[in-house]
């Protein structure tokens, strides 16, 4: 049925682009905007024909384009915070294209992440009314990093709960966040499992990842159900628009048995664009350790090894519609040593899963943008255990699909609204759960409204974003999620934002919560209730050049939980999951950074502080600490560029976090330090890259989660060619 939806919907957008297209003596004004330092293409850049109502905003490729402008000569003007504004005459004839290519130079003030995640839609990171932060690629591959998971151990305000090597478990933690708290999205679709189990990052490779937004802060009110501590959206990469043909290919060794091979290709032909990448890595994982008896020993059964296919299309339908999509397949398998207190020689987990996502974009006019998308994720997970004594066999095949409508209408030059619906089916076929199944339509809207007050404050304006959005489930009650952030901008030779936000976040009980089935130790509970949050944060950014540009960042944040679910046991000894717990969550997040004029330096320091409480109804544990999140976190990271060699560090203290619930155990504080250094020659018509990399230098294997080693001390070694 959504198949046919989404024919229907496509077949409306192309008829109405055609009867706007030819109405009345009308031509187009396009082209892309670009940064003059480094030829990077410059998103939310504002287009306006001057003394019209024609305007646009450039996308995340730079590019833009105006509709229907009556016949006539006019004068375009492009616009940006952080860049000269700049003018030019521009004639617009009768059924043509008028094209124009902009190079914008930087101003004063330089700030250029752009993201999407926050409001969906393009915007700059200090013009939304929350904590964000963006790694590009160059950021990726500067690190050495294999999956998601060791990428984001940097990341301000979050936390990697790592259970060991490579192919080890990894998941995130933001603001104090449980993992399955977190929303993680790759190219808006959502990963999360209606079972419960969080999105495993190390089963995340790198190599098909563009860039990765995270938004710090409750956000159900765009995202719905999971989106408590923050959202991660994954950005996949796209061919090069500027080269006909290009490509990549690697190999990588490192300790433990660690192996890499990786290879990508794209190419531009005429309005189609294809990225094509595959992945293959494997590790033995044999790493030694100090057990809990104090004597050295081999982490066995610890091997990976996995396959990661990827295929992306963009397809240029005409001047204001376009067509693309991904197919993603991942194949892994590894060993499952499980936890210290209970080893295992023989366990073994295989993954498999497909991703596919199809986008259609329609532009109506300079003013309306419409998408129609329609998703499908599949996932199994086979686990077999065959201790003698407890053997252990499970299947687990998750199905997600469904529609999405978007909806982006530029009412004024100073009102946005964007709008959408949401539908969306998930089902299990579970050996613990057997058949489940979830339906979910989803309602959402979003106001940018900003308010210039140049009247009273000369170069500043004012934002205000409500919020709301309401979700039907078919299994547990409907939920509704409101959210209001307000933004104050000022620059002059300097930019100064402050700005807050207040809302409802809530996560719903997964089917392993309300349907595990009867047996003499556990049963699931079906009366529960969506776990809740309601918070608040506000902070100020600082954005400034001298010798570099500068920024720096501060904020505070409170959430308040409730109906937390936890498993407990009953009055007859069996355990089950309850609405229990309550939390009190506080904390404050800060960060600096500077980039040199000519990108020779980048650095940033960033210190988090976490005050995480247990407040439930029990006098034992009301007011400790939850477990797992440690109280401080400081992250320092340097990059030098000198043309060809480049080098870089990351530095990483993290305090100690308590292992139960009673605060009785907990785990020392770790400090981690990691160097990268890589080296680029030209070689027949391409480039050569080695890259040399150390993690984990002064070899401290204190564990983040109790039961579970770490690696010590790591090297890899990456040879590449580019073309």
């Amino acid at each position: 049925m959504f198949q046919r939806t989404l024919l229907v919907l496509l077949a409306v957008f192309t008829g109405l682009f055609f009867s706007l297209s030819w109405a009345g003596e009308t031509g187009v004004f396009s082209g892309r905007v670009t940064d003059a330092e480094t030829g990077e293409p410059v998103a939310n850049a504002n287009v306006v024909i001057a003394g019209s109502r024609f305007g646009t905003a450039t996308d995340l490729s730079g590019r833009f384009q105006i509709a229907n402008i009556p016949v006539g000569s006019y004068v375009a003007q492009i616009r940006l915070i952080g860049y000269a504004a700049q003018e030019f005459p521009v004639v617009i004839a009768a059924g043509k294209t008028t094209s124009l290519n902009v190079a914008l130079k930087a101003a004063a003030v330089k700030f250029r992440e752009v993201l999407v995640t926050a409001t969906r839609e393009p915007a700059l990171s200090s013009e939304v009314a929350m904590a964000a932060q963006v790694i590009s690629r160059a950021q990726i591959e500067r690190t050495a990093a294999q999956n998601v998971g060791e990428l984001l151990e940097i990341s301000s305000g979050l936390f990697i709960k790592n259970n060991g090597y490579l192919g080890s478990l990894k998941t995130v933690s933001i603001r104090g966040a449980n993992d399955n708290q977190v929303l993680i999205l790759l190219d808006g679709q959502r990963l999360n499992q209606a079972q419960g189990l969080a999105p495993d990052l190390s089963d995340l490779p790198l190599h098909v990842i563009e860039r990765v937004e995270i938004i710090r802060g409750g956000h159900s009110a765009l995202y719905g159900t999971d989106a408590v501590g923050g959202v991660i959206n994954l950005i996949t990469r796209s061919a090069n628009e500027n080269d006909s043909v290009s490509g990549h290919v690697h190999s990588s060794i490192g300790s433990f048995g660690t192996r890499v091979v990786e290879a990508n290709f794209g190419q531009q032909l005429g309005r189609l664009n294809y990225f094509l990448s595959h992945n293959y890595t494997e590790g033995d994982g044999n790493f030694k350790f100090e057990d809990r008896s104090g004597n050295r020993a081999v982490r066995s059964n610890n091997d990976v090894q996995w396959h990661d296919s990827f295929l992306k299309l963009h397809y240029t339908v005409n001047p204001s519609a376009a067509l693309s999509g991904y197919l993603q397949f991942h194949d892994a398998d590894r060993g499952a040593p499980g936890p210290l207190s209970f080893p295992s020689q023989n366990a073994t987990q295989k993954d498999r899963s497909w991703k596919y996502r199809l986008n259609y974009a329609q532009r109506f006019s300079s003013n309306l943008d419409l998408q129609a998308q329609t998703f499908l994720f599949k996932f199994k997970q086979n686990f077999d255990d065959p201790n003698p004594f407890f053997p252990f066999k499970s299947v687990h095949k998750n199905d997600a699909y469904g529609v999405s409508l978007l909806a982006n209408w530029r009412a004024s030059n100073v009102n946005k609204i964007t709008a959408g619906y949401e539908f969306r089916e998930d089902k299990i076929n579970s050996t613990d759960v057997a058949l489940q199944k979830r339906t979910t339509h989803s309602w959402f809207v979003q106001d940018q409204i900003k308010l210039p007050i140049r009247e009273l404050v000369s170069n500043s304006h004012i934002s205000l974003i409500p919020a709301l959005r309401v979700d039907k489930f078919t299994d547990v009650d409907a939920q509704l999620s409101p959210k209001l952030g307000v933004l104050y901008n000022y620059i002059s030779g300097f930019q100064l934002v402050v700005r807050g936000s207040f809302g409802r976040s809530f996560r719903l009980p997964s089917f392993n919560d309300l349907y595990w089935p009867q047996d003499p130790f556990s049963v699931g509970n079906p009366n529960l209730v969506a776990e809740e949050g309601l918070g608040y944060d506000f902070g100020t950014l600082l954005n400034f050049k001298a010798a570099g540009f500068w920024t720096f960042e501060v904020n505070y944040f409170r959430t308040r939980l409730e109906n937390l679910i936890i498993w407990g046991p009953r009055e007859d000894g069996v355990f089950s999951p309850d609405n229990v717990q309550k939390a009190d969550i506080s904390g404050v997040e800060t960060r600096a950074t500077f980039q040199s004029l000519r990108r020779l330096v980048n650095f940033s320091f960033e210190y988090n502080y976490l005050d995480a409480i247990d407040d439930r109804d029990d006098p034992l544990l009301n007011g400790n600490q939850l477990i797992y999140r440690p109280k401080h976190k400081v992250d320092l990271n340097l990059a030098l560029n000198f043309g060809r060699l480049e080098l870089n560090g990351s530095w990483r203290v993290v305090s100690k976090r308590f292992s139960n619930p009673a605060n009785s155990a907990f785990l020392e504080s770790y400090r981690q330090t990691d160097l990268a250094a890589a080296w680029s020659q030209p070689f027949i018509g391409g480039r050569l890259r080695l890259q040399l990399a150390v993690k984990n230098i002064f070899d401290d294997q204190t564990p983040i989660i109790d039961g579970f080693p770490l690696p010590g001390r790591e090297y890899r070694t990456t040879l590449g060619f580019d073309f």
